[in-house]
């Protein structure tokens, strides 16, 4: 594992996955209530090495026409942000950095977690994500992406996964205006 002295979110991450990692960060420390019996499992190597499983939820925001899936637990967590055409479908979505996402069915993940010294994040470069199914209000897929550190630190990792029946709920006020 490589060591870290602290995060710093330098301007280019954009507000969304900005909010994601904060929204994942408060959850750990008990602060918002995730609720939901999707699951999300995730696996990386690199830079940095480790997996996860945790529960997962998914909120859908209709005027933006964005889907966000999480999965948290302790000081890690993984989010997908997913753009389709319309709505979300089976299929498969590219995944790209964060500032490319906002195309039509394309997608950007990103990774938090607890490095020696400090809480690290990581954005999606490339990848995929193949959205297997949606059925009775509940996704399930699987990614697999490579991401870069979001700091001025070096660091790549290959991260892959799925989710598996996470229920999508309104998002509310967690989605843009």
């Amino acid at each position: 594992m490589t060591r870290r002295i602290a995060i710093v979110l330098p301007a280019p991450i954009t507000a969304w996955l900005g909010a994601a990692l904060c929204l994942m960060g408060a959850a750990a420390c008990g602060g918002v209530s995730l609720p939901g019996e999707g699951r999300l499992e995730a696996v990386w190597t690199g830079s940095d090495k480790g997996r996860m499983a945790a529960p997962a939820t998914a909120i859908w925001c209709r005027e933006a026409r964005i889907a966000q899936v999480s999965g948290l637990i302790g000081d890690t967590g993984v989010s997908l942000l997913i753009h389709p055409d319309d709505s979300v479908v089976e299929g498969r979505y590219r995944i790209v950095d964060p500032d490319s996402a906002r195309s039509s069915r394309a997608a950007a993940i990103g990774l938090r977690l607890l490095g020696q010294t400090a809480i690290v994040g990581y954005q999606s470069r490339s990848g995929w994500l193949t959205i297997e199914r949606v059925a009775r209000g509940r996704l399930s897929g699987q990614f697999e992406s490579t991401a870069k550190v979001v700091t001025a630190l070096a660091g790549t990792v290959k991260l892959s996964g799925r989710f598996q029946n996470v229920p999508v709920r309104p998002g509310g006020s967690a989605c843009p205006p």
